[in-house]
């Protein structure tokens, strides 16, 4: 991590087909989730094909990003930020975490 890392936060839909890279308890295959993927990453800017590849990472597909915005200190004790803790802090360790929303 460098003094221009941030934790980028992508909001998108897309379709889970399995056979992600990622091990994790995943969602319903075959089926559209919204997700909220946690990113570390050089600069305040945008990356959404980076974001793109990352979600396939984790067995997604057809992936339509839907927001971005960088994870601010104030963030982290508000809804919902202060309930996803864990995540914050795998995607700051690994890289990337993944929040899916089981009814898209």
């Amino acid at each position: 991590m460098s003094d221009n890392s941030v934790l980028g936060i992508y909001t998108f839909e897309g379709i889970f087909e399995g056979k992600p890279v990622y091990e994790y308890a995943h969602p319903q295959e075959h089926a559209l989730h919204k997700c909220m993927l946690f990113l570390l990453q050089e600069g305040a800017d945008a990356l959404w094909d980076t974001a793109i590849i990352e979600a396939g990472k984790f067995g997604f597909e057809e992936v339509a990003m839907d927001a971005f915005s960088i994870l601010q200190t104030e963030m982290l004790e508000q809804k919902p930020f202060v309930d996803l803790h864990s995540h914050i802090e795998e995607s700051l360790t690994l890289g990337s975490s993944l929040v899916f929303y089981a009814d898209a």
